[in-house]
Protein backbone atom coordinates (compact mmCIF):
# COMPACT_ATOMS: atom_id res chain seq x y z
CA UNK A 1 0.00 0.00 0.00
CA UNK A 2 1.00 3.43 -0.93
CA UNK A 3 -0.21 7.19 -0.38
CA UNK A 4 0.41 10.13 -2.90
CA UNK A 5 -2.06 13.28 -2.97
CA UNK A 6 -2.83 12.58 -6.77
CA UNK A 7 -4.83 16.15 -6.30
CA UNK A 8 -5.65 16.31 -9.80
CA UNK A 9 -7.27 13.97 -11.63
CA UNK A 10 -4.46 13.81 -14.40
CA UNK A 11 -1.94 12.70 -12.25
CA UNK A 12 -5.04 9.51 -10.70
CA UNK A 13 -5.37 8.94 -14.29
CA UNK A 14 -1.64 8.51 -15.22
CA UNK A 15 -1.05 6.19 -11.77
CA UNK A 16 -4.37 4.08 -12.44
CA UNK A 17 -4.34 0.39 -13.49
CA UNK A 18 -6.34 -2.84 -12.60
CA UNK A 19 -5.06 -3.05 -8.81
CA UNK A 20 -4.92 0.32 -7.84
CA UNK A 21 -8.00 1.66 -5.59
CA UNK A 22 -8.09 5.57 -4.94
CA UNK A 23 -10.06 6.49 -1.74
CA UNK A 24 -10.53 9.94 -1.22
CA UNK A 25 -10.46 11.19 2.29
CA UNK A 26 -13.15 14.07 2.92
CA UNK A 27 -12.32 16.36 5.35
CA UNK A 28 -13.87 20.13 6.41
CA UNK A 29 -11.50 22.82 5.91
CA UNK A 30 -11.07 23.88 9.23
CA UNK A 31 -10.12 20.39 10.77
CA UNK A 32 -7.69 20.20 8.09
CA UNK A 33 -6.08 23.74 9.27
CA UNK A 34 -6.78 22.14 12.62
CA UNK A 35 -4.33 19.23 12.31
CA UNK A 36 -1.85 21.19 10.19
CA UNK A 37 -1.48 23.59 12.91
CA UNK A 38 -1.20 20.85 15.43
CA UNK A 39 2.03 19.88 13.50
CA UNK A 40 4.32 22.46 13.20
CA UNK A 41 7.73 20.56 12.16
CA UNK A 42 5.37 18.69 9.62
CA UNK A 43 6.86 19.57 5.76
CA UNK A 44 4.00 21.46 4.66
CA UNK A 45 3.47 24.47 6.71
CA UNK A 46 -0.84 25.33 7.24
CA UNK A 47 0.16 28.12 4.95
CA UNK A 48 -0.22 25.79 1.94
CA UNK A 49 -3.44 24.44 2.84
CA UNK A 50 -5.41 27.40 0.80
CA UNK A 51 -3.64 26.36 -2.67
CA UNK A 52 -3.80 22.66 -1.83
CA UNK A 53 -7.73 22.77 -2.07
CA UNK A 54 -7.82 24.54 -4.91
CA UNK A 55 -5.15 22.56 -6.71
CA UNK A 56 -7.79 19.47 -5.30
CA UNK A 57 -10.06 17.87 -8.39
CA UNK A 58 -12.20 15.15 -6.14
CA UNK A 59 -12.60 12.13 -8.11
CA UNK A 60 -15.29 12.11 -10.26
CA UNK A 61 -17.90 8.95 -10.72
CA UNK A 62 -16.46 7.82 -13.49
CA UNK A 63 -12.83 7.37 -11.56
CA UNK A 64 -14.72 4.67 -9.38
CA UNK A 65 -12.65 6.08 -6.47
CA UNK A 66 -14.15 4.88 -2.72
CA UNK A 67 -14.68 8.35 -0.54
CA UNK A 68 -14.50 8.56 2.92
CA UNK A 69 -15.39 11.07 5.30
CA UNK A 70 -12.01 11.68 7.40
CA UNK A 71 -13.03 13.54 9.79
CA UNK A 72 -12.49 10.31 12.52
CA UNK A 73 -9.64 8.93 11.24
CA UNK A 74 -9.00 6.17 13.19
CA UNK A 75 -13.26 5.35 11.76
CA UNK A 76 -11.34 6.45 8.27
CA UNK A 77 -8.92 3.69 8.67
CA UNK A 78 -11.06 1.07 10.08
CA UNK A 79 -13.93 1.61 6.76
CA UNK A 80 -11.15 1.49 4.38
CA UNK A 81 -9.70 -1.12 5.83
CA UNK A 82 -12.77 -3.06 5.71
CA UNK A 83 -13.84 -2.14 2.21
CA UNK A 84 -10.23 -3.54 1.02
CA UNK A 85 -10.17 -6.49 2.50
CA UNK A 86 -13.75 -7.10 1.13
CA UNK A 87 -12.37 -6.61 -2.46
CA UNK A 88 -9.65 -8.68 -1.93
CA UNK A 89 -12.09 -11.69 -1.12
CA UNK A 90 -14.40 -10.79 -4.16
CA UNK A 91 -11.55 -10.67 -6.57
CA UNK A 92 -10.13 -13.77 -4.98
CA UNK A 93 -13.80 -15.64 -5.03
CA UNK A 94 -14.02 -14.06 -9.02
Amino acid sequence: MITCSALKRHYRDRLRRADVRFVYLRVARAELERRLTRRPQHFMPASLLDSQLAALEPPAADEAAMTVEASDPDRAVDIIVAALARDAHEQRSS
